[in-house]
């Protein structure tokens, strides 16, 4: 049976610049990692808060599930800027409701035991207390944690807070910048056994990920990449990669098909302005996203994005 997902953390309005233009969009980790579980499954959950003058409901709406709290004050946003070799840089921070992030330990306890949630990045002070309430109330709910390369190189003590949390979550999620970073060091290889935890997953990009599962040991899995003809925006690339990866996994259980699948919807992500080509997109199970890659890499019989669109 589906678990249900449930998505805790930030909900932002960004500006996005890059070498293709300015925009003002919806973002934030925990909606871009909903709206790519939504390709999947529908038993998604989207927890958050927002300011009254958050501009675009309507993408709350979709989502279904939606328990996203509006306060009187600003909602968060974020100005980010790319280069041409896609390097970001936060030219803003305005945190605003954000901090109102609520427990969601009522919530699992409603679920309880078949849900995981996914706690997307936040202060880890804030994660480990989430993390404690949700174990408390609820011992077999599954959790997936992923973090920001702008925590863990805050302090010390945010990283001595995070290698812990590793190894109390069931899915601890970094790329390869951000492992070696928690783990100060310059090897991956060195990371992976300096880090304890249930299943580390690092991701690599288009080369795939390298899980580290305590009962399996460390396994290298291949990304099946999607053709893109050109990058519009890579913002949320990373967490619409874990809301798709759990997703599929929820379904699967089959590692190499969850990272694989992952790593193409990632890719339709970046090859629109922020979640355009993922918001209305719906797939059956996880095959028909495999199915359509390996239809545009034949070159033969090709299913376009608008096969697996709802209205």
């Amino acid at each position: 049976m589906a678990h249900r997902l449930v998505f805790v953390g930030n909900i932002s309005v960004d500006k996005v610049e890059n070498v293709h233009g300015v925009r003002v969009q919806p973002g934030g980790a925990a909606l871009y990692a909903a709206v790519a579980a939504r390709t999947l499954s529908t038993n998604v959950t989207l927890v958050s808060a927002v300011g009254g003058d958050y501009q675009f409901p309507e993408v709350l709406e979709k989502i279904g599930d939606s328990h996203v709290k509006v306060y009187n004050m600003p909602s968060t946003k974020f100005h980010i800027r790319y280069n041409d070799r896609w390097e970001a840089r936060y030219v803003k921070t305005s945190w605003g409701a954000n901090p109102k992030v609520s427990s969601v330990a009522g919530l699992v306890k409603e679920f309880e035991p078949n849900a995981i949630v996914h706690i997307s990045p936040m202060k880890p002070a804030k994660v480990a207390k989430i993390l404690k309430e949700i174990t408390d109330v609820s011992p077999r709910t599954k959790v997936s944690i992923n973090t920001w390369i702008d925590y863990l190189k805050e302090s010390r003590k945010n990283r001595r807070i995070l290698r812990h949390l590793a190894s109390m979550a069931d899915f601890f999620i970094l790329n390869d910048t951000e492992v070696k970073t928690l783990t100060q060091t310059d090897s991956i290889s060195t990371a992976l056994r300096l880090l304890d935890a249930k299943m580390l997953v690092v991701t690599l990009g288009q080369l795939g990920a390298i899980i580290n599962e305590k009962n399996r040991g460390i396994q290298m899995v291949p990304a099946l990449n999607i053709p893109v003809e050109k990058i519009v925006d890579t913002t949320g690339a990373g967490d619409a990669w874990c809301g798709a990866f759990l997703a599929t996994y929820d379904l699967t259980e089959d590692l190499m098909k969850s990272i694989s699948v992952a790593s193409i919807i990632s890719s339709i992500k970046c090859s629109g302005w922020g979640f355009d080509n993922l918001i209305n997109l719906r797939f059956k199970r996880p095959d028909d996203v495999i199915d359509y890659v390996v239809g545009l890499k034949e070159g033969s019989f090709q299913k376009s994005l608008t096969d697996y669109t709802s209205g």
